[in-house]
């Protein structure tokens, strides 16, 4: 856990010093609709962040296991957002989580069966053993927006991430490739619509016996903006998980709010699995800041 904390505390210093070098600079006016597909929902928009513009989210999480001795798994998740170029941006997040990490599918397999719940509805050889645990990864990505939105062409975008992953068992790595899609939707004298989906593919390094090499994923979110800074979201995630256990699947639904001023937006989700392999249920929230002159 040492090595895991060295590098938690080195990307919160990088994040801290690049949030304080883009304070200074102006930021964009709200003077279009809130964006319908981002944080907290299991959903990534596909739009690059405009060269000079800097955003910082955090989202925190609490999520309920359907089973076993641990169930709640508390984990706060930071993103940092460049744009560097138009079209092209960077990506360095941090995640902690402690509890049944299995709940928490991108931690799951630092466990290593060492008592904590296996799988993600709290299944265990032993009942008597099963402890809560701290874990985390560290992420580093790039999104490069290949198409703008223009009539029936959607928004498309790439995203690729490195991703290490430590906890109570040895540190992991996985690489994934996810291909990003937006339409908006707007009718005359209608507040817009929207629909995003993700589709990904994760590959670990060096995968531990049972284990899955590859695994995919998909999520896909429709969103209705109530107001200019408000949208009601609705999202369904699905992934394999690491081991035999039927895939992860989430529905949530939840608000995003865009506070005066337009640099601010809040989120709350509110999720609930589908299987027994899945959580109970997961309750997230989000705060999004941005910085810098780009708009979106």
């Amino acid at each position: 856990m040492r090595r895991g904390g060295r590098s938690a505390a080195a990307v919160l210093a990088t994040l801290l010093l690049l949030l304080l070098s883009a304070a200074a600079l102006p930021a964009a006016a709200a003077d279009e609709p809130i964006t319908l597909a981002d944080d907290p929902f299991e959903i990534t928009d596909p739009i690059a962040a405009p060269p000079g513009e800097v955003e910082l989210a955090a989202v925190g999480s609490y999520t309920r296991a359907l089973r076993g001795r641990v169930r709640g798994t508390a984990g706060v998740d930071s993103e940092l957002e460049i744009g560097v170029a138009p079209r092209l941006s960077l990506r360095m997040g941090q995640i902690g989580a402690y509890g049944n990490l299995e709940v928490r599918r991108r931690l799951g397999f630092a466990v290593q069966g060492q008592g904590a719940d296996i799988g993600a509805g709290g299944d265990t050889a032993s009942d008597s053993v099963q402890q809560s645990y701290w874990g985390g990864a560290t992420r580093f990505g790039v999104l490069y927006q290949l198409t703008e939105e223009r009539g029936a062409m959607p928004t498309i975008g790439v995203l690729g991430r490195g991703r290490v992953i430590y906890g109570p068992g040895r540190p992991a790595y996985e690489t994934d490739l996810v291909a990003l899609f937006g339409k908006t939707f707007t009718p005359t004298g209608k507040l817009p619509a929207g629909l995003n989906l993700n589709l990904g593919w994760v590959a670990r390094i060096d995968p531990l016996p049972g284990e899955r090499a590859n695994r995919f994923f998909v999520n896909a979110s429709v969103g209705q903006a109530l107001t200019r800074d408000t949208a009601l979201v609705a999202t369904y995630a699905r992934e394999q998980q690491e081991r035999d256990q039927r895939d992860f699947s989430l529905v949530q639904v939840g608000l995003r709010q865009r506070l005066p001023g337009g640099r601010t937006v809040l989120g709350l989700a509110v999720g609930f699995g589908t299987n027994q392999d899945s959580p109970r249920y997961e309750v997230a929230f989000a705060v999004q800041r941005l910085f810098g002159a780009g708009g979106r």
